[in-house]
């Protein structure tokens, strides 16, 4: 597996203002508010899940082609997305009365970050994966703080089986093309936020 590496600064500064990231959120919040206001409690908790599932997966589809294609993951996607979350989750907290869960999802999200964090700094994982990690907590701590834990390690799972026969490939001189841990991530946080959407729901 290779790490994800940033987007350059200058062309991060130039192409995506620092504004981009307050009207992300102001707008997650403002949509989620709108949509989950009229709603009873519960019908609001479940709507704003599917919510941040959904968007949360249109981000996913562009990250994740963005890092299969060039190896990066660019802060205009990846904080966008946990800023809009970040809204959402305090939109609910309101309408819905879900304060508990809120701060759930972002703790969540921020001891996921700071563990990301952690192996970056032993070269691990890439930064452009540590701010991703933001979004994934968020989407998956909303249920539990503990749920972004599993869903890094469901990512690593789902990695496990590429580096087995990247390794393999290697080792009997062929090349192998590593692919990045973003998609894992990505991939990781969505199953683990239908699956307790779902149970939820059925609960």
């Amino acid at each position: 597996m290779t790490t994800t590496r940033e987007a350059p600064q200058s062309a991060r500064a130039g192409r995506f203002p620092a504004l981009r990231y307050p009207l992300a959120a102001v707008g997650g919040f403002a949509l989620s508010a709108a949509i989950t206001a009229p709603l009873s409690p519960d019908l609001g908790l479940t709507v704003g899940s599917w919510v941040m599932i959904s968007v949360y997966s249109v981000y996913g589809a562009l990250l994740a082609r963005t890092d299969l294609q060039e190896r990066r993951l660019p802060d205009a996607l990846t904080l966008t997305l946990a800023a809009f979350l970040t809204g959402t989750v305090l939109a609910l907290a309101i309408t819905a009365g879900a304060g508990g869960a809120a701060i759930s999802a972002i703790s969540g999200a921020l001891g996921l970050a700071v563990l990301l964090a952690a192996f970056g700094l032993l070269g691990q994982v890439g930064f452009g994966d540590v701010k991703l990690a933001l979004s994934v907590g968020l989407l998956t701590g909303w249920h539990t703080w503990y749920f972004p834990f599993i869903a890094i390690a469901v990512a690593y799972v789902l990695a496990f089986p590429h580096a087995i026969i990247a390794a393999v490939r290697r080792k009997h001189g062929h090349e192998s093309t590593d692919l990045p841990f973003g998609p894992y991530m990505i991939a990781a946080g969505l199953v683990v936020a239908i699956v307790a959407t779902l149970a939820t729901l059925a609960s």
